[in-house]
């Protein structure tokens, strides 16, 4: 037995890594691009929501709060639409259950508070990071669509029920919005 072929072996690996780059980031620097399918932060997108509340119906934590009062057109207007992010466990449910793709996962992943109740988030603060997120990436939603799409009417049943869905012969809105049966 020869003593020290561990010792070599392990000097061996060190030199033929030795003269490669290197792979890690100097992260407030450098940021590495977040992969399409991460489970980042949420953003809402409130021009996209319809105010059906299933992605809180969706949430088994009960995170998100959703609001709304009917108007006279059988539309729901969104009176309050929170995330408490100290109890969300990023699971995405939310973001499969959303017909109109109205909450993404995708935001920032730099979210470190130090207060926490800084975390609870309400309607004011997730518009502003999505129109940040929309600003920095050229109107691309986190899912790869763009912002100036002229979007397509979708056959999917909201919160409305028992009204006509609101756009069909009138106003542009999250109606026309491409959904999850639009898809090719």
């Amino acid at each position: 037995m020869a003593y020290g072929l561990g010792i070599a072996k392990g000097l061996l690996v060190t030199f033929k890594h030795i003269f490669r780059p290197p792979i890690t980031v100097s992260y407030p620097e450098e940021e590495r691009d977040v992969p399409l399918r991460a489970r980042t932060n949420l953003l809402w997108f409130e021009e996209r929501c319809t105010g059906c509340s299933t992605c809180a119906q969706a949430c088994p934590d009960g995170c998100i709060l959703v609001e709304t009062s009917p108007r006279a057109d059988g539309t729901l207007n969104i009176d309050r639409y929170e995330i408490d992010f100290r109890i969300c466990m990023y699971c995405g449910l939310c973001t499969e259950a959303c017909p109109y793709q109205a909450i993404q996962a995708g935001g920032r992943y730099d979210d470190a508070v130090y207060v926490f109740e800084d975390m609870y988030r309400d309607r004011d603060a997730l518009s502003r990071e999505a129109s940040e997120y929309l600003d920095r990436n050229d109107g691309v939603y986190p899912n790869g669509q763009q912002q100036e799409e002229n979007p397509l009417r979708t056959a999917l049943p909201t919160a409305r029920g028992r009204f006509p869905v609101a756009g069909e012969e009138g106003p542009f809105g999250p109606q026309h919005l491409p959904g999850k049966l639009d898809r090719d």
